[in-house]
């Protein structure tokens, strides 16, 4: 990057402290593609890619041929994760010349009806996980373009409508590491052996697992299902568990004939089960979890970790995750006019510290032309070098930035969509197949009339489906298939609160809060809402009279009250997303710090913490706040061991003797 000079000749990077430098793997990889492409149908040799391509001419004195073969080899394989194909010679040839062709470069063509561009954003505004919902933005934009995708917010008149239970359902499967976890697996070959730890159920640390990947489900929280090498048997992975690294095993050990025999046996076991998690939900031996909770609350409490404030950065994306955002974000900032910075912001899910990388590597990635003329993309207004200045200034003026290429025909390249990211492609598609799944159960599925435009809307979403696996690797596509499920439920209990929110009527509850007190209310619904294995029903309350939430579980009774239409208060809640349970705060709350064992530290996040640390073994110390001591303890108590309340001590007592009472009620049970 050349250096920028005041009027008065003072050098501006000295002034700024650079404290935030680009990513340069990043820079490198975008360069590669770059170079290639200005290059033409001519291509480049190896040695004019090292003499051209920046970052690696700037290292070339101090590299071994051998060293940069491997950083060459390295940054093709990044880009071709990303969809970006580079010719290859049949035999290495130091003569060979290195192409990109432009007709191949980024997501094939696909045409959307205006059906099709619904249903896409109909799906989109499914899923309620903020990273996920970032995944499906990217995907909405690759496959429709910015201004159909942002029409597509305000449908027509002709549009089919939208049928029964489709609108109903909004859900958050699992955290956001659990689905890219998901994107990792779905990814890897059928069968392939892989590595990772895992804490099981009442585990205090992980152990390491090898595991013959066999299939994926979700209900509740996304399961991986693979037989263990180590144990000889099918066994069933919850993914918010596993710790640290996935790691495909090469060379992949030698299975016995035991070990096929098992692994044929539970892939024919599971497909006439129709469901990998069949019986995995049995009943706990209550007395081995009120155990548990003794012995996690008996005498003082541990001292706690220093905790960090709530909302800490998530794991470091991979390499190849890296090039792809930024590449990404480079075609969506050349096909724009503008985009600023609080988009970017929101679209990737990153940190301004991330961002200023991102657009410092953009900025540093360029090329060297035949006169060793270096030609580096242009970034307007250009970023800040520190990151005080980014977010004070640059964030705070929130201007819309624009890219400007050296050559106009690779910068019309690389404005297209440059792919479906593996995360947005698995989301897109469990979102199309839950709706799909939805509108096929609703009441309209088999009625004509209604049906008529109810089936236009399925045949839209699976003519969307077909059109986006035909450029999605077949992993993606069976994963998606296998998860799809976990976001449906089939009571009638729930069927009924759904049809109640699609039909935009009220229903009466007979409620059991978290402290155990049962009331009775009238309740206007406006989404149906899955949060990991919780189902909620969230709605105008009229007896609060405000928005609440209510837990599936807890609801004793409910009688439908089609007479009663909901009001328009409730009709506008409901044209918003839906949100997570986050119970209001008031005069009689109390504060909690709390530790989540390592099997059950995903489940901290439900509970709104404000300040956190999660330790080595993966357990996970949380500071939050209850609204009732007998939620907190009914929670403890249902964990069994799982949760351990550090302070207030009284509760901690009180717990202990609730335990003890409990066990010593049960049947042959003596405390």
């Amino acid at each position: 990057m050349t250096e920028t000079i005041d009027d008065d000749g003072t050098d501006q990077l000295a002034e700024e402290q650079q404290d935030v430098f680009a990513d340069y793997g990043v820079a490198r990889a975008f360069s590669l593609a770059a170079s290639i492409l200005d290059a033409g149908t001519g291509g480049l040799t190896k040695a004019e890619i090292r003499e051209r391509v920046e970052h690696y001419r700037s290292q070339s004195q101090e590299q071994s041929q051998d060293a940069w073969e491997r950083l060459f080899s390295r940054d093709k394989d990044h880009l071709r994760s990303c969809g970006i194909a580079i010719e290859e010679p049949a035999a290495d040839r130091e003569d060979y010349r290195y192409r990109i062709d432009p007709a191949d470069y980024g997501l094939p063509p696909l045409p959307l009806s205006e059906t099709e561009t619904l249903v896409l954003s109909r799906a989109t505004q499914l899923w309620a996980g903020s990273r996920t919902r970032s995944w499906l933005d990217q995907a909405s934009w690759a496959l429709a373009g910015p201004e159909e995708s942002a029409a597509s917010s305000s449908p027509s008149s002709a549009t089919p409508a939208q049928p029964a239970g489709v609108g109903a359902l909004s859900f958050n499967l699992g955290s956001d590491e659990e689905f890219e976890r998901l994107t990792e697996l779905a990814a890897l070959p059928a069968r392939q052996p892989i590595s990772f730890d895992y804490t099981g159920r009442g585990a205090q640390q992980p152990a390491p697992r090898r595991v013959v990947l066999l299939d994926f489900a979700a209900r509740g929280h996304w399961y991986l299902i693979g037989h263990d090498l180590d144990r000889g048997a099918r066994r069933t992975f919850r993914l918010d568990r596993v710790h640290g690294a996935i790691t495909a095993l090469h060379p992949a050990p030698a299975l016995t004939e035991a070990d096929r025999a098992a692994i044929e046996a539970a892939l024919s076991s599971a497909a006439e089960a129709g469901s990998a998690l069949d019986g995995l939900a049995a009943e706990e031996d209550p007395g081995r979890l009120l155990r548990g909770v003794l012995e996690a609350h008996q005498g003082p409490a541990p001292k706690p970790p220093r905790l960090a404030p709530a909302g800490s950065p998530r794991r470091a994306d991979p390499a190849h995750r890296k090039v792809e955002r930024v590449l990404a974000m480079a075609g969506y900032l050349l096909s724009a006019d503008g985009v600023r910075p609080s988009e970017l912001l929101a679209r990737h899910q990153i940190t301004p510290k991330q961002l200023l990388k991102d657009l410092l590597s953009i900025q540093q990635s360029g090329s060297f032309g035949p006169g060793q003329y270096g030609e580096f993309i242009d970034i307007h207004p250009a970023p800040p070098l520190n990151l005080e200045s980014f977010t004070q200034d640059y964030l705070v003026t929130d201007a819309p930035i624009t890219l400007a290429m050296p050559s106009e025909r690779t910068g019309d390249v690389l404005a297209r969509p440059l792919t479906l990211t593996k995360p947005g492609a698995l989301s897109l598609l469990i979102a199309l197949n839950t709706m799909i799944s939805a509108a096929e159960s609703g009441p309209d599925a088999a009625e004509p009339g209604p049906g008529e435009a109810a089936g236009e809307w399925v045949s839209a979403a699976e003519s969307l489906r077909s059109k986006i696996t035909t450029v999605l690797p077949e992993g993606l596509q069976e994963a998606a298939t296998k998860v799809a499920a976990g976001a449906q439920t089939h009571s009638p209990a729930l069927a009924a609160l759904r049809d109640a929110v699609t039909g935009g009527y009220c229903v009466q509850l007979r409620y059991e809060d978290a402290s155990g007190t049962i009331t009775e209310r009238v309740v206007e619904p406006t989404h149906i809402y899955l949060d990991g294995p919780r189902t909620y029903l969230q709605g105008w309350c009229r007896v609060a009279q405000g928005p609440r939430n209510f837990l599936s579980s807890r609801i004793r009774q409910q009688r439908p009250l089609p007479e009663e239409p909901i009001s328009e208060t409730a009709r506008a809640l409901a044209q918003a997303p839906a949100e997570p349970p986050r119970p209001p705060r008031d005069s009689g709350a109390f504060d909690v710090v709390l530790r989540f064992s390592p099997a059950a530290a995903a489940l901290a996040d439900r509970y709104a913490p404000r300040r956190q640390r999660t330790q080595p073994d993966g357990a996970r110390f949380i500071s939050t706040w209850f609204q009732s001591r007998e939620a907190l303890i009914r929670l403890s108590l249902q964990l069994g061991g799982d949760l351990t309340v550090l302070a207030p001590a009284e509760i901690r007592e009180q717990i202990t003797a609730r335990a003890r009472e409990e066990l010593s009620a049960l049947p042959g049970r003596v405390a």
